[in-house]
């Protein structure tokens, strides 16, 4: 078959054809199956294959595919809304949609953009993020992103967003933490505001998780409590990409949760349409919306799919199998199942740090585990570990740069949130035996007794 005519991200990968999708599976067009170790791209969540949501997409297309949202409502997106405001950690939440998380963080700089201009505060413009953070493609999205391969080709189109270190505790340089957070990353916060001016900043924006540029980096239990303080001392919105770690992800429907804290806005995307349809949007707190509804204007924001039927009706039966097949706690029990069994892999010595919470791994390899060394970026470890696992049956993910922008490499992993404690030992017995024969190519020495994930 000539595929010359389709562009790939990497033009010297040979891509399979997959054909087919069941559960955590991905078959081939000659025969292979694979585990879906990726979820996709992190967003389909309930496993491939799922004929009723298929077969509501067909029946809303048939009834109403779609409708302009400038001038109609539709039951779907209003009930939608309605379900994901009552689960959401936010105050009188309101919801607007659009079809994925580059959209849905665009939406919520401009949300708070305009609630400060409706408050009298104009000079409340610049967005403070995180470096090794991951927001999404578009312009406004890549100016929060903190990862520097990432941004460089496009650096004189970004806005002038200030970035503080993330949580890190493996590679963390700042004063005092030596591998255990001391929270002075959350600290900075509060600097970026007052060298940037408290009346300048508008928001902060973090992941609860962060999966782009730590590789399954959880903070401790009282950093978002501190962030959450530090912006309202200022009068910074605080907004949570949710767009990887919400709708289940890691036991319960938005991760957030885990720190019992209440942001402003919450952005999602990914899972909550698990994949069969272009869906995300934020949930904003009510003292937002209602700023717009006591002025009398308008949201300068929109996109043609905002609040489409079909979307918003898949959305609607995710959510509905969420709570049948009780998702979040097969998401938290086999969480819990995989972060215990993935501490086996410790014994490789490529094995530097293993992290995660829920159905979210990141494993940082080493070239030495004594003084963690990162690989060199030539080495290409992650992208050659990738292909192992890939041959032997598991799809996974893996970047290099993350040590010092230039060399580092980690492993990600992130199956279908549906996946069995059987195939997470499948799982980690093919990165075990994937870890093996890298390491035999490196020529580094197996830990005697290193046992194979059973």
């Amino acid at each position: 078959m000539n595929d010359r005519t389709l562009f790939h991200r990497d033009p010297l990968h040979g891509y399979p054809v997959v054909v087919r999708g069941e559960g955590v599976y991905l078959y081939d067009d000659e025969g292979h199956r694979f585990i879906d170790g990726t979820a996709g791209a992190g967003n389909v969540t309930l496993g491939h294959g799922r004929r009723r949501i298929a077969e509501v997409m067909a029946e809303q297309a048939r009834t109403l595919a779609y409708s302009f949202s400038a001038l109609f409502a539709n039951q779907p997106a209003l009930d939608l809304a309605a379900r994901i405001a009552a689960v959401a950690p936010v105050d009188d939440g309101r919801v607007y949609f659009v079809s994925g998380g580059s959209e849905g963080i665009e939406t919520a700089f401009k949300l708070a953009r305009q609630y400060h201009l409706l408050r009298g505060k104009g000079q409340k413009q610049k967005v403070i993020a995180r470096w090794r953070s991951y927001h999404g493609a578009s312009l406004g999205a890549l100016a929060a992103t903190g990862l520097p391969q990432l941004r460089a080709p496009f650096v004189p189109w970004l806005a002038d967003f200030p970035h503080i270190d993330p949580c890190y505790p493996y590679r963390c340089a700042l004063e005092g933490c030596a591998g255990k957070c001391n929270l002075a990353c959350a600290r900075q916060l509060e600097k970026a505001i007052l060298q940037a001016g408290p009346g300048n900043v508008a928001a902060f924006v973090a992941e609860p998780v962060v999966m782009g540029g730590v590789a399954a980096g959880v903070p401790p239990p009282e950093y978002f409590a501190q962030i959450r303080a530090i912006c309202d001392k200022y009068d910074v919105l605080f907004i949570v990409d949710e767009v990887i770690t919400g709708f289940g992800r890691t036991g319960s429907y938005f991760a957030i949760e885990h720190w019992g804290v209440k942001p402003d806005v919450i952005v999602f995307g990914k899972g909550a349409s698990s994949g069969y349809m272009p869906l995300g949007g934020v949930v904003m707190g009510g003292e937002i919306a209602s700023a717009f509804t006591a002025a009398g204007e308008f949201f300068q924001h929109i996109f043609t799919y905002v609040n489409n039927p079909v979307a918003a009706r898949v959305g609607l039966e995710v959510m509905d199998i969420i709570e049948e097949e009780e998702i979040l706690t097969n998401a938290t029990k086999t969480g819990d199942y995989l972060q215990a069994k993935a501490r086996e892999l410790s014994e490789h010595p490529s094995v530097g740090d293993i992290r995660g919470l829920g159905l979210m791994l990141g494993i940082e390899l080493v070239k030495d585990r004594e003084t963690g060394e990162p690989f060199p970026v030539g080495e290409k470890v992650s992208q050659r570990l990738c292909r192992m696992a890939l041959t032997r049956g598991l799809a996974l993910s893996g970047a290099s740069g993350g040590a010092d922008w230039v060399d580092g490499d980690d492993l990600r992993y992130y199956p279908p949130l549906v996946i069995s404690r059987e195939e997470i030992d499948l799982s980690l017995a093919i990165i075990h035996q994937s870890l093996t024969q890298l390491e035999e190519e490196l020529g580094m020495t197996v830990t005697v007794g290193c046992r194979q994930p059973s």
